[in-house]
């Protein structure tokens, strides 16, 4: 370890230490008043079981080290090159609004917003897409807001908290779960819904299926090509099988320019839904949800 860095964890003022002195217990609360104790009394159980968190100096970028902690995993975030480019796009668009001035369905839409959708939208190879405040936003929304009243769910056990957070609050009839990343238990768990749902089989009513091209935590990437071609079988062509794909992770780092996981295996056109986050690989911050014009309608 260099100074730097054991300086920057193991100072009286260093990272290590700030974490260990904020788990000590606040204790004499008496004197305050009733809503500021209660939320003291609140904090300091977290404290007394070492749960609590705070936010402390980021020291990681002016030393030696490797963060790994950052989402920034390409260094764009840092680029003076890219932070020049950002800049300079102010100054080739003088009339560039700084704020919204309201919602985009009043007077918050503006022709710049519009076309970096449609310059997005074409270099993930979609036909509209819609920019959101963070893909974490755009997995609540599309999951909320998609799914029709008759609509069953099949989702991999591993995919992301903002996919359950929509789930949670959408209208499917059902949603059932398949292990990881398993094509034959994904085949099953198909079968099962199209036995138990005869509106599915007919066509009527649609199965929609949450995978993650890189799931975030294992590092893993989803066979997606195999679980498409399940679907292409089972589907028999009505479309009544379709998938939403959360690209997070993939987005930067994989298919052309980095254009994502669909784009490297040439499903544009099988997948229904695909969501990109620009806060990881990108070095920026933002999601989009990008296919089908009526997708983006949906979504507003």
């Amino acid at each position: 370890m260099n100074q730097a860095i054991q300086d920057a964890i193991l100072s009286p003022r260093g990272t290590l230490a700030i974490r260990i002195k904020d788990q000590r217990p606040h204790n004499n609360l008496k004197t305050l008043p009733v809503f500021y104790r209660n939320l003291e009394e609140a904090l300091d159980l977290r404290r007394s079981s070492s749960s609590y968190y705070s936010i402390v100096s980021n020291y990681w970028q002016t030393s030696d080290s490797i963060d790994l902690c950052s989402g920034d995993i390409l260094g764009l975030g840092a680029s003076e090159a890219r932070r020049a480019e950002f800049l300079a796009e102010f100054d080739r668009n003088p009339g560039f609004t700084t704020g919204s001035s309201g919602v985009r369905l009043m007077d918050g839409n503006y022709t710049y917003l519009e076309q970096a959708e449609k310059d997005i939208a074409a270099f993930h190879g979609a036909e509209a897409g819609i920019l959101v405040g963070g893909a974490y936003e755009a997995n609540i929304a599309v999951w909320t807001a998609i799914p029709r009243p008759g609509d069953v769910i099949v989702y991999d056990e591993l995919v992301h908290a903002s996919t359950h957070e929509g789930m949670k609050q959408s209208v499917a009839l059902q949603k059932l779960e398949f292990p990881h990343s398993d094509v034959e238990a994904f085949r099953n768990t198909l079968l099962e819904v199209l036995r138990n749902h005869p509106s599915i089989k007919r066509g009527r009513s649609s199965i929609l299926v949450a995978v993650e091209s890189i799931y975030s935590m294992d590092g893993d990437v989803c066979p997606l090509q195999e679980l498409v071609d399940v679907v292409a079988e089972l589907s028999q062509g009505q479309g009544n099988i379709q998938f939403i794909v959360d690209e997070a992770h993939s987005v930067g780092v994989i298919g052309p320019k980095g254009a994502g996981l669909v784009c490297e295996l040439g499903l544009e056109k099988d997948i229904a839904i695909v969501v990109h986050s620009y806060g990881k690989a990108m070095g920026a911050a933002g999601g989009t949800i990008n296919r089908e014009s009526c997708i983006t309608g949906t979504t507003d």
